[in-house]
């Protein structure tokens, strides 16, 4: 029974492996250089990971959602850390008590920007310098675009104005004949719009992973080499 068992589970997970073929061939290259490339950032690196993987293997609604994430956590931890990086504590300070005063170096800003919204650290970000002007007004692009359409499930953000054609049909004496033939707005036709969403997902993902890609690592050189 659990050789059968086995069996049934073997062919299930090849299936899936098999399935996602397609996708690997299509999509590794464009994200190749971040899987293999890391941060320096472990707070970061396990998203960039995931993300990476998620693309690679296709499931791109998977990875917006934690490209969103991605870009909301660097940003606080942009803030946090530049601000940290503002306090100054002497080596008697520090000395037998590492981990207290390494907590104390980051309390305050953490207090500051560990529950401001995106739309703030975007403004506080480019305030400080963390990013350009350029980059802001890309990013409440994206917020609006990807977090608060993917997050909020809003689907007038998820598909703005886009159309899709539609033939409605009718049964009539038991035969389904054509009925009224035209096109319907993406976000107001109920029908077909979790499989448009996963194709506008397969285009969007990787562009947008690899700004924030991009983002991170120009983030950490501001963070951690101009202060060395």
């Amino acid at each position: 029974m659990n050789e059968d068992r086995n069996k049934v589970l073997s062919d299930e997970v090849n299936e899936i492996i098999n399935s996602r073929g397609q996708f690997i061939k299509l999509n590794y290259l464009s994200v190749r250089d971040a899987y293999k490339n890391h941060y320096d950032w472990p707070e970061l690196d396990s998203l960039r990971h995931e993300i990476s993987i998620c693309i690679t293997f296709g499931l791109c609604q998977a990875a917006i959602t934690l490209i969103n994430h991605l870009l909301e956590s660097v940003l606080k931890y942009a803030l946090i850390i530049n601000h940290g990086n503002s306090v100054k504590q002497s080596e008697e300070e520090i000395e037998g008590r590492v981990i207290s005063s390494f907590v104390e170096k980051y309390d305050e800003a953490i207090k500051l920007y560990d529950n401001m919204n995106l739309d703030k650290t975007i403004n506080r970000c480019c305030t400080l310098g963390l990013i350009s002007k350029e980059q802001k007004k890309q990013l409440h692009v994206f917020r609006e675009r990807f977090r608060n359409a993917y997050s909020h499930s809003d689907k007038s953000k998820t598909f703005g104005k886009s159309t899709v054609p539609v033939n409605g049909v009718k049964l009539s004496e038991d035969k389904f004949v054509q009925d009224e033939s035209g096109s319907a707005e993406i976000a107001k036709f109920l029908i077909g719009q979790g499989i448009i969403q996963f194709e506008f997902a397969q285009k969007e993902a990787t562009p947008y992973f690899r700004y924030i890609d991009d983002l991170v690592r120009e983030i950490w050189i501001i963070l951690f080499t101009n202060n060395e």
